[in-house]
């Protein structure tokens, strides 16, 4: 089940860009760890949708080798190829293990190559920390 939940989230939230739906995929006490990043649910928020307003777009792609799945845990690898206007296009693979309460994400612990918090594309989105 927690497998398909992230799944959703990644074609639902992430390739549509749509932070509505970040309440239907993070329970209130999430917490993201993310190459050295770490956010509570607002911060989250707020990262998101600040970056999800700009133009860059989304692919997501899922390493079915890789998945592991517990009760309440998911451990997984996808690559998200970015693009946006002027920049050349990048492809970030991410391994991840996420914990879920009540069905919904509530920590996120990642880490990423390339750093997606050093490329361009994501300047704005921890533009005031």
């Amino acid at each position: 089940m927690s497998i398909a939940v992230l799944r959703q989230m990644f074609e639902q939230m992430v390739e549509k860009k749509d932070p509505t739906s970040i309440d239907r995929f993070y329970h209130p006490s999430f917490m993201m760890s993310s190459n050295g990043i770490n956010q509570d649910i607002e911060e989250f928020a707020e990262s998101h949708r600040t970056i999800y307003a700009t133009p860059i777009r989304y692919s997501v792609e899922y390493d079915e080798q890789a998945w592991i799945e517990t009760a309440d845990k998911v451990a997984g690898r996808v690559w998200i190829t970015t693009s946006s206007p002027g920049e050349s296009t990048n492809r970030i693979e991410v391994v991840l293990i996420a914990a879920f309460t009540d069905g919904r994400i509530s920590r996120l612990w990642e880490t990423t190559c390339p750093s997606w918090n050093e490329l361009p594309a994501f300047e704005t989105y921890m533009s005031d920390t």
